[in-house]
């Protein structure tokens, strides 16, 4: 993806996590004939008829179906993306189901490609791919259709998750759930994400009762740990990193 011109540019985590669209233009790319792409990443579940739901999606006309999700100030990455999309500009959405047409991604690529020139220089902070998609797609004048249009996404969000052997699918109409996670990733997002890991101590707490589920799996020692990574994330916070 570097190769075809993208910046190697990421303000946290990694190139491919920071800039998740990168997949869909190299996917464009490399396999163009195609009206529409729909993209779902490894953690998302779709349940029901895949055949009616990308139907009913084309019949729409939809350029990009997403979930959107406030992009406003109490957004935690509102205030990073003003040097880019200022003055009521900016849009977010969860991309892990995400649905293109072709006119959408070749627009979008360019947009990326022209903002990687010298790599990014002048831009001071890289957009993140959850913010740079529906805020281009919008400036455009794409139509932007919401995820929940075509299924539920009650279970739709980046935290909780859901054990992969505890996933049912609802009795009626199609679903949208995200992250769905095996047995070692659902403990490492339940250590990693719980915002204070110190209520594992706390009687019939969330975390100790899900916890209590791996009888053994955990140690006391992977528990300070994660409480002090946790600690160390929010003191980053509060002085403004990312």
């Amino acid at each position: 993806m570097v190769a075809m011109g993208f910046a190697n540019r990421f303000e946290k985590g990694s190139l491919i996590w920071w800039n998740a669209d990168y997949t869909h233009y190299q996917v464009h790319d490399r396999i163009p004939d195609y009206d529409y792409y729909l993209f779902v990443e490894y953690d998302a579940c779709i349940t029901g008829d895949g055949q009616c739901l990308l139907a009913a999606m084309m019949a729409d006309g939809a350029d990009f179906v997403a979930h959107p999700i406030s992009s406003g100030p109490r957004w935690y990455w509102a205030r990073f993306h003003a040097g880019v999309y200022p003055a009521g500009r900016l849009r977010a959405s969860l991309n892990c189901i995400s649905f293109f047409s072709a006119r959408a991604l070749s627009h979008l690529a360019g947009r990326r490609l022209a903002m990687s020139a010298d790599n990014g220089a002048g831009i001071a902070f890289w957009p993140l791919g959850e913010a740079f998609v529906a805020s281009e797609v919008a400036a455009a004048g794409l139509s932007f259709v919401p995820l929940a249009r075509y299924g539920d996404v009650t279970r739709y969000n980046w935290f909780p998750p859901v054990l992969e052997t505890d996933l049912v699918a609802p009795p009626v109409g199609p679903a949208f759930i995200h992250p769905v996670l095996d047995r070692k990733r659902y403990i490492a997002s339940l250590l990693r994400h719980t915002h204070f890991v110190r209520h594992y101590f706390m009687p019939r707490s969330a975390l100790r009762r899900e916890l209590a589920r791996f009888s053994g799996e955990v140690s006391r020692s992977q528990l300070y740990r994660a409480a002090a990574r946790r600690a160390g994330e929010r003191l980053r916070l509060a002085w403004g990193g990312v």
